[in-house]
């Protein structure tokens, strides 16, 4: 449905004189990026504004990505698969994590950062099948992949002392959906001739 509608928005504008007809496949895969990127969006959102739990969506949301786009790992195969997992992990975050209170929740912090920075050690950056990177670009990404979950679960732990639970396990929870994309990446992708 996404490709259909890229594609149709791409000849759109091609028949508009827009773009040039050689450029339209150019156009109709950024116009899928984009309408994935938007829907996704909106998918966060809605479940956000819906549980109530928007601020700690935000928080974990801007961790994670911006974490695994130096971390890297598993990409769905399509982009309703893509958008099932989005809806599957931010109902666990928003309804699950979200909720945690108490003691507990500085138990769970920790036991994220504890987890999940072993697995960005030992196996990131993990490229993706369909985007192979060169040796010094995976040493370039591994290298502010680890400096930035340090920095992260430094932070954690900050919060944590200064009595910032909730926050804590926003961040760390972001870390941690990093370090497991990252591992079934590296296993869904043993048999692709991926550079780890």
């Amino acid at each position: 449905m996404i490709s259909k509608l890229a594609k149709n928005i791409a000849h759109f504008f091609v028949v508009q004189n827009i773009t040039e007809e050689s450029k339209e496949v150019i156009y109709a895969y950024g116009m899928e990026l984009l309408i994935s990127d938007v829907l996704n969006t909106i998918i966060v959102l809605l479940i956000a504004l819906i549980s109530h739990t928007l601020p700690a969506v935000v928080i974990f949301i801007a961790v994670f990505m911006g974490l695994r786009q130096f971390v890297g790992g598993y990409h769905a195969n399509s982009h309703l698969s893509c958008m099932f997992t989005l809806v599957m992990v931010m109902l666990a975050f928003s309804y699950g994590i979200c909720n945690i209170s108490g003691q507990i929740t500085q138990i769970f912090s920790i036991g994220f950062i504890a987890t999940a920075l072993p697995v960005i050690f030992c196996i990131a950056p993990v490229p993706h099948p369909n985007k192979p990177m060169s040796e010094e670009k995976g040493v370039k990404l591994r290298k502010r992949g680890i400096i930035l979950a340090v920095a992260l679960s430094v932070a954690v732990i900050v919060l944590l002392v200064f009595q910032y639970q909730k926050i804590s396990l926003y961040v760390s929870s972001g870390i941690l959906l990093s370090a497991i994309m990252a591992l079934l990446g590296r296993f869904l992708n043993r048999g692709d001739n991926s550079k780890r």
